[in-house]
């Protein structure tokens, strides 16, 4: 194996900064192994992601005409920039992310002859609030897309099942995100660092914390989160709630707060670097999403041994096993979120034991997994392993 030529793999995402989608790509980019594989990042824009990719010593091309709004101008420019690339780098693999990048990218990949296009499904945007109509567009595009690619991953069993239409089920596997440990400062430090943050923070160890770490957008629902506060308050009159994340909602959100008289309970940080190392600082992790294709923050609450509360929605349950590894609740239902806090608040044992369940399912979805499951998709010209596991996709 080691006498093996390196196998070039390019990958494609729409934007550069630092989200689940960018934290994949920069995962595998910066996993595979270097002495056989060559890995470059074609991207848009110059944001967190491009700069961790530089520091790794990965290379990056920049696409300045890859945006996520539409631009038939734009999409013009795109994909005769793509194409050139492609016919620059001759890769073996086109791994492409995201809804923007994947469907063009795979259009390209075709029309420039690359060997194995792979498509990572990320998510639906027929999944957000749009008209009918729209969603239907997109659909088919999103269908477009899978069928163009040689072969798509699917973060989550709900994001597979949610495509329909003919030919994609046979071209899709589910491979679950992997995610190596991060470095998870210790409660009480935890809690001084967001009280640095946070004038008006009380930093008290003994004061339940609830914890939500999500962009201020409304498909997060962060206000129902708020209303259940509301209520949880009046039982648990120290609980504190620390929201980290930053987006269109914050002013909205804020003053949602204010008009709840909970600005001494509900804390709004910003985006906090590496965010996830703060998670120890909490009780509960709580995420109370109206979609979301897998929940990156939900693996890492595990990781932490945190209690996490969720709601029953998209690859949610591909992380939480409700009564098992943590509680799973129905969307917008406030009363079933506020007695999910309340269980776990009352009975700590019950809260560790699931805690430590969901520990001991999620860390085998490490780095290296992901990394075996994803060549076995690219191809047997470039499996690292005679020992790979075909059960590691489904």
């Amino acid at each position: 194996m080691s006498n093996q030529p390196q196998t070039k793999i390019l990958f494609l995402i729409t934007k550069s900064n630092w989200g689940g989608a960018q934290r994949y790509v920069y995962d595998l980019a910066t996993t595979l192994a270097p002495n056989q594989h060559e890995v470059v990042v074609a991207l848009g824009g110059s944001g967190e992601l491009q700069t961790k990719l530089a520091s790794a010593g990965i290379k990056t091309i920049t696409l300045n005409s890859l945006q996520r709004d539409v631009s038939i101008k734009n999409e013009i420019v795109f994909a005769l920039e793509l194409y050139k690339i492609i016919r620059q780098e001759r890769p073996y693999v086109l791994h492409v992310n995201s809804s923007k990048a994947g469907g063009l990218g795979c259009f390209i990949g075709r029309l420039a002859f690359v060997p194995r296009i792979i498509f990572t499904a990320h998510g639906w945007a027929f999944n957000e609030n749009r008209p009918w109509w729209q969603k239907l567009v997109v659909g088919f595009f999103h269908w477009l897309t899978v069928v163009l690619s040689h072969h798509t991953i699917a973060v989550s069993h709900a994001t597979k099942q949610q495509l329909r239409g003919p030919w994609v089920q046979k071209k899709m596997s589910v491979i679950n995100p992997g995610r190596a440990l991060p470095d998870f400062l210790p409660r009480t430090e935890a809690r001084q660092k967001i009280g640095d943050l946070l004038p008006r923070f009380p930093t008290s160890s003994t004061d339940p914390l609830l914890m939500t770490i999500a962009e201020l957008h409304p498909i997060k629902n962060h206000t129902g989160l708020f209303d259940a506060m509301q209520t949880l308050v009046k039982q648990f009159p120290t609980l504190r709630l620390v929201c980290i994340g930053e987006g269109q909602l914050h002013a909205t959100l804020q003053q949602h707060i204010n008009d709840q008289k909970l600005a001494a309970n509900i804390f709004l940080t910003g985006a906090i670097h590496e965010a996830a190392d703060y998670l120890r600082a909490a009780d509960i992790f709580i995420l109370p999403s109206s979609s979301e294709s897998y929940g990156y923050v939900l693996h890492e609450a595990a990781l932490a041994r945190v209690p996490t509360i969720a709601t029953n929605v998209g690859g949610i349950p591909d992380v939480v096993e409700s009564g098992v590894t943590g509680t799973l609740v129905p969307t917008s239902d406030t009363q079933a979120l506020v007695d999910a806090v309340t269980t776990y608040l009352t009975n700590p044992t019950l809260a560790t034991t699931h805690a430590q369940a969901a520990h001991n399912k999620i860390r085998a979805r490490d780095l290296p997994y992901l990394v075996r499951a994803t060549e076995q998709v690219y191809g047997s010209r470039i499996i690292s392993s005679p020992n790979t596991d075909s059960r590691l996709i489904d």
